[in-house]
């Protein structure tokens, strides 16, 4: 009698691999035993889809790193200069600044590598140069302005004065701060160590819950837990981020620092054309209550008087008398007094006023319609007129919408006296106070 045969050996023909006699049967599994499977590490499941796109080869992140370690040596090589012109004096520290801005720029854009290191310390040195050429520049052009040269601050003329006196300009402290700013750009782009490995810590091993099967429990039989709603996707609505969404990660960094400072720099231009624009005193005219710089004729100060002058405020109403105010001078100015353009001077004489300059023991005093003026801003040996106006002493009715301008040192200011009256559109604003040098700052 025979053995009985195995059912699935009737129903399942054998399949010859070689020498060996294999039966060939179905898989029959249920998702559970599946999973644990694959969970256990029986099988290998296939992983998730690798997003489109390579990372950026070293030739974009090189070109990164130069073009963000260049933008931000030439914006804080700019504001070197600039604070140096407003101010009248450099400031070293903001060498330094300019070797950790680029490091961090390009830190922030490709990264920190040997490469980088290099970039970051010729990027540092180019903005120390810019900076010392801006604020070397300004100084000379404000000082030529003085005594009536005019020298270009990008001018071929300027740059021969900075090349010539190249061993006076960087000193011995330039240098210090100098090597202060290349030190700094190195160590901000030296990679960092990587920190030490540990063991990673055992997880617990957990059954899987119905949802990981995507919500079925076995064949034919639902989860009674409805599967994981999918994550919706984050679109940002900053017009740069959806302008530069195509671009490589270091590109993307450099249009938003582009734009970054684009706009800063806009919203500055912008307050100084319209809210508040600072200016300098560059003569005596203005003696003491505003001082300028020895050794110009007439200056008491050190440094120059920096000023803040108002240029909405005359929007909103007239101007008064006894308000200092910058304006622009007529043409008769360049021919009576050898320099035109800007002015700082006194709101003496009003729109329809009739106005005097009698001199009473050698002094001058101002009448307005036939009352001597209260004028405690000018010192007594200051009232000394260099020519009275109008001459001879006579009354001069002040034309409608002009303003009559003089100077708190009157032997030494060339103002209405001699060139005439301002008309309203010239008066750009009211000065309302001074902030250098320290020891200045007031309120008009």
């Amino acid at each position: 009698m025979s053995e009985p045969q195995d059912p699935f050996e009737l129903s399942w023909p054998a399949r010859s691999l070689g020498d060996a006699e294999v039966a060939s049967r179905p898989s029959v599994e249920d998702p559970v035993s599946r999973e644990l499977r694959d969970d256990d590490g029986w099988g290998q499941r296939p992983g998730p889809p690798q997003p489109d796109g390579a990372p950026p080869a070293a030739a974009d992140q090189t070109l990164g790193a130069v073009l963000a370690g260049l933008l931000a040596a030439i914006v804080v090589g700019a504001v070197w200069g600039y604070v140096a012109k407003l101010t009248g004096r450099e400031f070293g520290v903001l060498a330094w600044g300019v070797g950790a801005a680029v490091a961090t720029a390009i830190a922030h854009v490709a990264g920190r590598n040997a490469t980088n290191q290099v970039i970051g310390v010729t990027c540092a040195l180019i903005g120390i140069v810019i900076g010392k050429y801006l604020a070397f520049a300004f100084l000379v052009h404000d000082q030529m302005q003085t005594v009536g040269t005019d020298v270009g601050v990008l001018s071929g003329h300027m740059v021969h004065l900075f090349r010539d006196g190249l061993g006076d300009v960087f000193g011995r402290w330039d240098i210090l701060w100098a090597a202060l700013a290349v030190g700094t750009a190195w160590l901000l782009l030296r990679v960092q160590p990587a920190p030490p490995k540990q063991a990673p810590a055992a997880q617990p091993v957990s059954l899987p819950t119905p949802t990981s099967f995507g919500g079925a429990v076995g064949p034919g039989v639902e989860s009674p837990w409805p599967p994981p709603a999918p994550v919706a996707e984050h679109h940002s609505h900053n017009p740069v981020d959806v302008l530069a969404r195509r671009l490589p990660q270091p590109w993307r960094t450099i249009v938003d620092w582009v734009v970054t400072i684009a706009g800063a720099v806009a919203i500055v231009l912008l307050i100084k054309a319209y809210v508040v624009n600072p200016y300098r005193i560059p003569s005596s005219s203005m003696e003491p209550t505003l001082h300028c710089a020895r050794p110009a004729q007439g200056c008491e100060a050190r440094f120059s008087d920096r000023v803040l002058a108002n240029r909405f405020i005359y929007h909103f109403r007239s101007p008064s008398r006894g308000e200092i105010v910058v304006f622009k001078t007529p043409p008769a100015a360049q021919q009576k007094c050898g320099a035109g353009g800007t002015f700082v001077k006194r709101i003496i004489g009003l729109p329809g006023d009739r106005l005097q300059v009698r001199v009473i023991k050698g002094n001058g005093y101002v009448f307005i319609d036939g009352r001597k003026l209260n004028e405690p801003y000018i010192q007594a040996i200051r009232r000394a007129p260099a020519s009275p106006y109008p001459a001879n002493g006579g009354v001069f009715t002040v034309p409608k919408g002009q303003y009559f301008m003089m100077g708190d040192n009157r032997s030494q200011s060339c103002d209405s006296r001699f060139w005439g009256t301002v008309p309203r559109k010239n008066i750009i604003g009211k000065v309302f106070m001074t902030y250098w040098p320290p020891n200045r700052i007031s309120f008009h």
